[in-house]
């Protein structure tokens, strides 16, 4: 059975093209500005527009306000928002309320206490992207290359229909990922990346090419 990938960090209709026919199933637009894959709304819009209909298009965001969300999401069309930060389930509720859109919630996870941390966020989110790096306390660092996970932390979790692998994803170690893990929806940005910020599209392409034989 293939994979389900999300490719985040896209810039350019071309990384789109190659997202769509190597069947990816979203696309991760990054609004979080310190982060090396920012892209400005205007961007943004030309990749949404050129996307509708043909995969699902996701923010990335992290301890942005709702005001702030709310105008790129509207502006962007986006199909759902992917909270990178430190919001709380109080925060994700008023804002599927307010923008009634379906969520994303990243979650760093290190150890076994982290675990714990899914399911409580699973009640009010569609989706857990599960990564190693991103908060360190409450520090961000987008700029730093992923880390793997340690996948054996995973296997105990019984239903992992809502989850998706991230973490230092590539053609080299995605099989051994999903097996350990049992996830079969995956995320995956710097390690198709020529240098920090610049996808490359035959990464992309041979990345999409084994997820489907998986």
């Amino acid at each position: 059975m293939a994979l389900n990938v999300k490719i985040c960090g896209i810039k350019s209709i071309s990384h789109v093209e190659a997202c769509v026919k190597g069947k990816a199933k979203m696309i991760g637009l990054m609004f979080y500005n310190k982060s090396p894959r920012f892209i400005n709304i205007k961007t943004a819009k030309k990749i949404s527009n050129f996307s509708k209909n043909k995969i699902k298009r996701v923010g990335v965001f992290a301890n942005s306000n709702i005001t702030e969300i709310k105008t790129i999401a509207k502006n962007v069309e986006l199909d759902y928002l992917q909270l990178h930060g430190n919001e709380t389930e109080n925060f994700i509720k008023n804002i599927k309320k307010i923008l009634k859109i379906k969520i994303i919630k990243a979650l760093k996870i290190s150890n076994n206490s982290d675990i714990k941390k899914i399911s409580r966020f699973k009640k009010i989110s569609d989706y857990i992207l599960i990564d190693t790096k991103i908060i360190k306390k409450n520090n961000l660092s987008f700029k730093k290359k992923s880390k793997e996970l340690d996948w054996n932390l995973l296997k105990k979790i019984k239903d992992k229909r809502k989850l998706i692998l991230s973490g230092a994803l590539n053609t080299t170690n995605l099989a051994e990922a999903t097996g350990e893990s049992g996830i079969n929806f995956v995320d995956a940005s710097s390690s198709l990346e020529i240098m920090s910020g610049k996808k490359n599209i035959k990464k992309i392409n041979k990345f999409l090419e084994l997820a489907t034989k998986l």
